[in-house]
């Protein structure tokens, strides 16, 4: 439910920053291995696919079921905690200049729509109130 309210507004993003916004980040292997869980879980039920390259026009390319999965098996191990900055990183990222932070998750219509019901209910990041 995090991930779709976060994509309602945005409708892509990529996992790290995601990780670091739905989750207090400490490093611990279970918040990887829960988003990727997650991930998984809303790719399989059509809400969302994975992105790592643009179209001849520069939009995001989305990808097949079965090919979003394989990036998301592979995301672990690539995506790491940075204990200097406290935040998930993509290890694959090099720069300056730095391109775009692929790979992207993408929701569908039906996702985004999903997202606003959770919003309109819970609130935004209803997760973080205390």
């Amino acid at each position: 439910m995090r991930v779709l309210s976060i994509l309602e507004e945005f409708e892509y993003e990529n996992v790290p920053a995601m990780i670091n916004t739905v989750a207090q980040p400490t490093g611990h292997a279970r918040e990887l291995t829960a988003m990727l869980r997650a991930l998984s879980n809303l790719v399989r039920e059509n809400l969302l696919s994975m992105c790592v390259d643009t179209d001849a026009e520069g939009y995001i390319a989305s990808l097949a079921k079965e090919a979003s999965l394989e990036v998301i098996r592979e995301m672990g191990s690539y995506v790491v905690f940075d204990n200097a900055r406290g935040i998930w990183t993509n290890t694959r990222l090099k720069g300056p200049p730095f391109g775009m932070p692929f790979p992207l998750m993408l929701a569908t219509k039906e996702a985004q729509g999903i997202g606003r019901e959770i919003l309109r209910v819970r609130g935004y990041k209803w997760w973080a109130l205390n």
